[in-house]
Protein backbone atom coordinates (compact mmCIF):
# COMPACT_ATOMS: atom_id res chain seq x y z
CA UNK A 1 0.00 0.00 0.00
CA UNK A 2 1.64 3.17 -0.69
CA UNK A 3 1.20 6.79 1.77
CA UNK A 4 -1.64 8.29 -0.57
CA UNK A 5 -3.82 5.38 -1.08
CA UNK A 6 -2.90 5.10 3.22
CA UNK A 7 -3.73 9.23 3.46
CA UNK A 8 -7.41 8.28 1.19
CA UNK A 9 -8.01 5.52 3.69
CA UNK A 10 -7.41 7.53 7.14
CA UNK A 11 -9.44 10.57 5.61
CA UNK A 12 -11.84 8.37 4.31
CA UNK A 13 -12.41 7.00 7.90
CA UNK A 14 -12.39 9.88 10.02
CA UNK A 15 -15.05 11.52 7.61
CA UNK A 16 -17.43 8.44 8.56
CA UNK A 17 -16.33 8.51 12.42
CA UNK A 18 -15.19 4.74 12.10
CA UNK A 19 -14.78 2.57 15.12
CA UNK A 20 -12.14 0.05 13.83
CA UNK A 21 -9.69 -0.01 10.99
CA UNK A 22 -7.71 -3.23 9.91
CA UNK A 23 -4.57 -2.35 8.19
CA UNK A 24 -2.57 -5.26 8.84
CA UNK A 25 -1.11 -7.17 6.47
CA UNK A 26 -0.73 -3.86 4.12
CA UNK A 27 3.18 -3.71 3.96
CA UNK A 28 3.38 -0.73 5.75
CA UNK A 29 7.08 1.21 6.75
CA UNK A 30 5.18 4.11 8.43
CA UNK A 31 2.18 5.56 10.01
CA UNK A 32 1.58 9.33 8.98
CA UNK A 33 0.22 11.48 11.41
CA UNK A 34 -3.00 12.09 10.16
CA UNK A 35 -3.67 9.10 12.37
CA UNK A 36 -4.16 11.33 15.13
CA UNK A 37 -7.53 12.60 13.14
CA UNK A 38 -8.98 9.18 13.95
CA UNK A 39 -10.77 10.25 17.31
CA UNK A 40 -13.32 7.59 17.52
CA UNK A 41 -11.24 4.83 16.73
CA UNK A 42 -11.12 1.93 19.11
CA UNK A 43 -9.57 -1.15 17.72
CA UNK A 44 -6.43 -0.44 15.19
CA UNK A 45 -4.85 -3.70 13.08
CA UNK A 46 -1.31 -2.93 12.31
CA UNK A 47 -0.20 -6.65 12.67
CA UNK A 48 2.48 -8.15 10.03
CA UNK A 49 3.86 -5.12 8.73
CA UNK A 50 6.99 -3.34 8.66
CA UNK A 51 6.86 -0.44 11.17
CA UNK A 52 9.50 0.45 13.31
CA UNK A 53 8.39 3.52 15.05
CA UNK A 54 4.91 5.61 15.41
CA UNK A 55 4.20 8.85 15.34
CA UNK A 56 3.11 10.95 18.16
CA UNK A 57 -0.25 11.71 16.97
CA UNK A 58 -1.24 8.36 17.81
CA UNK A 59 -1.51 9.42 21.65
CA UNK A 60 -4.67 11.99 19.93
CA UNK A 61 -6.66 8.25 19.69
CA UNK A 62 -7.67 9.32 22.52
CA UNK A 63 -10.43 6.43 22.38
CA UNK A 64 -8.25 3.41 21.37
CA UNK A 65 -8.62 0.51 23.41
CA UNK A 66 -7.08 -2.16 21.06
CA UNK A 67 -3.89 -1.75 19.24
CA UNK A 68 -2.80 -4.53 17.62
CA UNK A 69 1.43 -4.05 16.32
CA UNK A 70 2.22 -7.45 16.80
CA UNK A 71 4.85 -8.89 13.63
CA UNK A 72 6.37 -5.65 13.32
CA UNK A 73 9.99 -4.41 13.84
CA UNK A 74 9.22 -2.04 16.72
CA UNK A 75 11.61 -1.84 19.39
CA UNK A 76 8.75 -2.76 22.01
CA UNK A 77 9.29 -6.55 23.54
CA UNK A 78 7.00 -9.18 22.36
CA UNK A 79 5.61 -9.81 26.32
CA UNK A 80 4.08 -5.90 26.17
CA UNK A 81 2.60 -6.49 22.47
CA UNK A 82 0.33 -9.54 23.40
CA UNK A 83 0.77 -13.11 22.49
CA UNK A 84 2.07 -14.57 19.70
CA UNK A 85 -1.26 -16.36 18.67
CA UNK A 86 -3.28 -13.48 16.36
CA UNK A 87 -6.39 -15.22 17.69
CA UNK A 88 -5.69 -13.70 21.47
CA UNK A 89 -6.47 -9.95 21.95
CA UNK A 90 -2.90 -7.82 22.12
CA UNK A 91 -1.49 -6.68 25.10
CA UNK A 92 -3.32 -3.13 26.81
CA UNK A 93 -2.60 0.03 24.68
CA UNK A 94 -1.32 1.80 27.41
CA UNK A 95 1.17 -0.08 28.28
CA UNK A 96 2.01 -0.05 24.41
CA UNK A 97 2.34 3.25 23.51
CA UNK A 98 3.66 4.45 27.23
CA UNK A 99 6.61 2.05 26.78
CA UNK A 100 7.36 2.72 23.01
CA UNK A 101 7.36 6.82 23.93
CA UNK A 102 9.47 6.46 27.14
CA UNK A 103 12.36 4.71 25.74
CA UNK A 104 12.31 7.30 22.41
CA UNK A 105 13.81 9.69 25.06
CA UNK A 106 17.29 9.03 25.76
CA UNK A 107 17.24 10.43 29.43
CA UNK A 108 14.29 7.64 30.44
CA UNK A 109 15.34 4.82 29.25
CA UNK A 110 18.73 3.00 28.70
CA UNK A 111 19.78 -0.20 26.71
CA UNK A 112 19.51 -4.06 28.23
CA UNK A 113 22.55 -5.56 28.13
CA UNK A 114 21.26 -8.81 29.91
CA UNK A 115 20.33 -12.69 29.58
CA UNK A 116 19.56 -16.01 31.10
CA UNK A 117 21.77 -18.72 30.05
CA UNK A 118 20.13 -22.06 30.97
CA UNK A 119 22.21 -25.29 32.17
CA UNK A 120 20.02 -28.42 31.84
CA UNK A 121 20.99 -31.85 32.11
CA UNK A 122 20.78 -35.31 34.41
CA UNK A 123 21.83 -35.33 37.39
CA UNK A 124 25.79 -35.52 38.14
CA UNK A 125 26.44 -34.43 34.59
CA UNK A 126 28.67 -31.52 36.00
CA UNK A 127 26.16 -28.46 35.71
CA UNK A 128 27.30 -26.88 38.61
CA UNK A 129 31.17 -27.27 38.16
CA UNK A 130 30.76 -25.80 34.54
CA UNK A 131 28.14 -22.56 35.87
CA UNK A 132 31.29 -22.11 38.71
CA UNK A 133 33.88 -22.45 36.29
CA UNK A 134 32.25 -20.01 33.62
CA UNK A 135 32.13 -17.26 36.48
CA UNK A 136 35.53 -18.01 37.73
CA UNK A 137 38.30 -20.00 35.93
CA UNK A 138 40.31 -20.99 39.07
CA UNK A 139 37.40 -21.97 40.74
CA UNK A 140 38.47 -25.65 42.32
CA UNK A 141 36.21 -28.44 41.45
CA UNK A 142 35.10 -30.44 44.88
CA UNK A 143 35.68 -34.44 45.25
CA UNK A 144 32.02 -34.78 45.54
CA UNK A 145 30.33 -31.45 44.51
CA UNK A 146 26.65 -31.27 45.60
CA UNK A 147 24.36 -31.79 43.70
CA UNK A 148 21.56 -28.76 43.42
CA UNK A 149 18.22 -28.92 44.40
CA UNK A 150 15.72 -27.19 42.62
CA UNK A 151 17.52 -23.93 40.67
CA UNK A 152 20.36 -21.71 41.30
CA UNK A 153 21.21 -18.78 39.91
CA UNK A 154 24.93 -17.49 39.34
CA UNK A 155 26.22 -13.58 37.83
CA UNK A 156 28.46 -13.25 35.61
CA UNK A 157 29.78 -10.32 34.18
CA UNK A 158 32.01 -9.91 30.32
CA UNK A 159 32.68 -6.68 28.43
CA UNK A 160 31.05 -6.32 25.09
CA UNK A 161 33.03 -5.00 22.00
CA UNK A 162 31.29 -2.14 22.05
CA UNK A 163 32.83 -1.71 25.53
CA UNK A 164 29.48 -2.61 27.53
CA UNK A 165 29.33 -4.74 30.64
CA UNK A 166 26.91 -7.63 29.68
CA UNK A 167 25.56 -9.10 32.34
CA UNK A 168 24.76 -13.44 31.92
CA UNK A 169 21.73 -14.82 34.31
CA UNK A 170 23.70 -18.42 34.76
CA UNK A 171 20.03 -20.83 36.02
CA UNK A 172 21.67 -23.88 36.99
CA UNK A 173 18.73 -26.85 37.16
CA UNK A 174 19.06 -29.74 39.25
CA UNK A 175 19.32 -33.07 37.08
CA UNK A 176 17.57 -35.10 39.42
CA UNK A 177 14.27 -37.01 37.75
CA UNK A 178 12.41 -35.08 40.35
CA UNK A 179 13.03 -31.73 39.26
CA UNK A 180 12.16 -32.21 35.63
CA UNK A 181 8.37 -31.54 35.53
CA UNK A 182 8.93 -28.04 37.07
CA UNK A 183 11.69 -27.26 34.95
CA UNK A 184 8.76 -26.09 32.05
CA UNK A 185 8.09 -23.02 34.46
CA UNK A 186 11.72 -21.50 34.31
CA UNK A 187 12.78 -22.37 30.92
CA UNK A 188 12.46 -18.93 28.52
CA UNK A 189 12.53 -17.44 25.41
CA UNK A 190 14.99 -15.34 24.43
CA UNK A 191 17.50 -17.20 26.16
CA UNK A 192 21.02 -19.50 25.42
CA UNK A 193 20.80 -23.04 26.47
CA UNK A 194 23.32 -25.66 27.64
CA UNK A 195 22.84 -29.29 27.43
CA UNK A 196 25.92 -30.83 29.25
CA UNK A 197 26.56 -34.56 29.21
CA UNK A 198 28.71 -36.72 31.16
CA UNK A 199 30.99 -38.85 28.49
CA UNK A 200 31.56 -41.34 31.55
CA UNK A 201 27.95 -41.91 32.27
CA UNK A 202 26.56 -41.67 28.47
CA UNK A 203 23.19 -41.08 30.22
CA UNK A 204 22.28 -38.45 28.48
CA UNK A 205 18.77 -38.52 26.33
CA UNK A 206 19.79 -36.02 24.07
CA UNK A 207 16.24 -36.21 22.00
CA UNK A 208 14.24 -35.86 24.81
CA UNK A 209 16.32 -32.57 26.36
CA UNK A 210 16.66 -31.01 22.77
CA UNK A 211 12.98 -31.28 22.95
CA UNK A 212 12.16 -29.63 25.54
CA UNK A 213 14.09 -26.81 24.95
CA UNK A 214 13.24 -26.50 21.18
CA UNK A 215 9.01 -26.33 22.40
CA UNK A 216 9.25 -24.40 25.83
CA UNK A 217 12.11 -22.09 24.57
CA UNK A 218 10.71 -21.21 21.19
CA UNK A 219 13.65 -22.23 19.74
CA UNK A 220 15.88 -20.33 21.36
CA UNK A 221 19.84 -21.33 20.67
CA UNK A 222 21.43 -24.10 22.18
CA UNK A 223 24.99 -25.70 23.09
CA UNK A 224 25.59 -29.74 23.76
CA UNK A 225 28.78 -29.64 26.55
CA UNK A 226 30.40 -32.77 26.12
CA UNK A 227 31.80 -33.05 30.09
CA UNK A 228 34.99 -35.39 29.53
CA UNK A 229 35.30 -36.27 32.96
CA UNK A 230 38.87 -38.02 33.46
CA UNK A 231 39.43 -37.38 29.84
CA UNK A 232 36.62 -39.90 28.58
CA UNK A 233 35.18 -38.75 25.25
CA UNK A 234 32.58 -39.79 23.37
CA UNK A 235 30.78 -39.56 20.03
CA UNK A 236 27.81 -37.04 19.95
CA UNK A 237 26.48 -37.34 16.35
CA UNK A 238 25.87 -33.66 15.14
CA UNK A 239 24.92 -34.06 12.27
CA UNK A 240 21.70 -35.83 12.90
CA UNK A 241 20.92 -34.06 16.09
CA UNK A 242 21.07 -30.41 13.77
CA UNK A 243 18.75 -32.29 11.25
CA UNK A 244 15.88 -32.46 13.11
CA UNK A 245 16.80 -29.24 15.94
CA UNK A 246 17.63 -26.17 14.27
CA UNK A 247 18.53 -24.39 17.04
CA UNK A 248 21.12 -26.93 18.08
CA UNK A 249 24.12 -24.30 17.50
CA UNK A 250 27.23 -25.99 18.87
CA UNK A 251 28.87 -29.00 20.22
CA UNK A 252 31.70 -28.27 22.66
CA UNK A 253 34.12 -30.33 24.61
CA UNK A 254 35.81 -29.60 27.87
CA UNK A 255 37.96 -31.29 30.81
CA UNK A 256 36.36 -28.97 33.79
CA UNK A 257 39.35 -30.34 35.50
CA UNK A 258 42.14 -28.71 33.91
CA UNK A 259 39.71 -26.50 32.07
CA UNK A 260 40.22 -27.70 28.41
CA UNK A 261 37.71 -26.23 26.10
CA UNK A 262 36.72 -24.10 28.72
CA UNK A 263 37.72 -20.52 26.84
CA UNK A 264 36.07 -21.66 23.84
CA UNK A 265 32.98 -22.26 25.71
CA UNK A 266 32.95 -19.05 27.14
CA UNK A 267 33.62 -17.25 23.89
CA UNK A 268 31.02 -19.03 22.01
CA UNK A 269 28.52 -17.82 24.90
CA UNK A 270 29.51 -14.50 24.99
CA UNK A 271 28.66 -14.38 21.02
CA UNK A 272 25.45 -16.34 20.87
CA UNK A 273 23.99 -14.72 24.22
CA UNK A 274 25.27 -10.52 22.77
CA UNK A 275 22.83 -11.65 19.79
CA UNK A 276 19.94 -12.39 21.39
CA UNK A 277 17.29 -10.46 19.92
CA UNK A 278 16.07 -8.26 22.75
CA UNK A 279 19.64 -7.37 23.83
CA UNK A 280 20.44 -3.84 23.46
CA UNK A 281 16.55 -2.64 23.57
CA UNK A 282 16.70 0.38 25.19
CA UNK A 283 14.47 -0.24 28.78
CA UNK A 284 12.34 2.92 30.50
CA UNK A 285 14.47 3.54 33.87
CA UNK A 286 11.57 3.52 36.21
CA UNK A 287 11.88 -0.65 34.97
CA UNK A 288 15.62 -1.01 35.93
CA UNK A 289 14.60 1.31 39.02
CA UNK A 290 12.33 -1.08 40.37
CA UNK A 291 14.23 -3.73 39.53
CA UNK A 292 17.58 -3.20 41.64
CA UNK A 293 15.13 -2.23 44.36
CA UNK A 294 13.52 -6.19 43.79
CA UNK A 295 16.97 -7.27 43.88
CA UNK A 296 18.24 -5.21 47.02
CA UNK A 297 14.82 -6.62 48.92
CA UNK A 298 16.08 -8.26 51.42
CA UNK A 299 13.54 -11.39 52.28
CA UNK A 300 13.30 -14.25 49.45
CA UNK A 301 9.81 -13.72 48.66
CA UNK A 302 7.44 -10.69 48.57
CA UNK A 303 3.64 -10.00 48.60
CA UNK A 304 1.85 -8.63 46.05
CA UNK A 305 0.82 -5.31 48.22
CA UNK A 306 4.79 -4.88 49.00
CA UNK A 307 5.52 -4.76 45.22
CA UNK A 308 2.51 -2.52 44.87
CA UNK A 309 4.05 -0.51 47.32
CA UNK A 310 7.94 -0.72 45.95
CA UNK A 311 6.48 0.50 42.71
CA UNK A 312 4.74 3.22 43.71
CA UNK A 313 7.83 4.69 45.62
CA UNK A 314 9.57 4.32 42.44
CA UNK A 315 7.52 6.08 40.51
CA UNK A 316 5.96 3.12 38.52
CA UNK A 317 1.97 2.70 38.32
CA UNK A 318 0.38 -0.83 38.69
CA UNK A 319 -2.79 -0.51 37.59
CA UNK A 320 -4.00 -3.37 38.93
CA UNK A 321 -2.91 -2.58 42.54
CA UNK A 322 -6.19 0.09 42.34
CA UNK A 323 -8.51 -2.41 41.12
Amino acid sequence: MTNEELLQIIEQAARDKVTELDLSGKGLTTLPPEIGQLTNLQTLNLYSNQLSSLPPEIRKVSNLKKLDLRRNPVPIPPEILGPKNLNQDPGDVNEILDFYFQVQDPTESEPFYEAKFLIVGEGGAGKTSLANKIKNETYKLQPEEKSTEGIDVIRWHFTQPNGKDFRVNIWDFGGQEIYHQTHQFFLSKRSLYALVADTRKENTDFYWWLKVVELLSDKSPVFIIKNEKQDRQCEVDGGQLRGEFENLKEILATNLADNRGLPEIKKAIQLYISNLDHVGIPLPKLWVRVRAALENYSPNYITFEEYCTLCRINKMTVKICCA
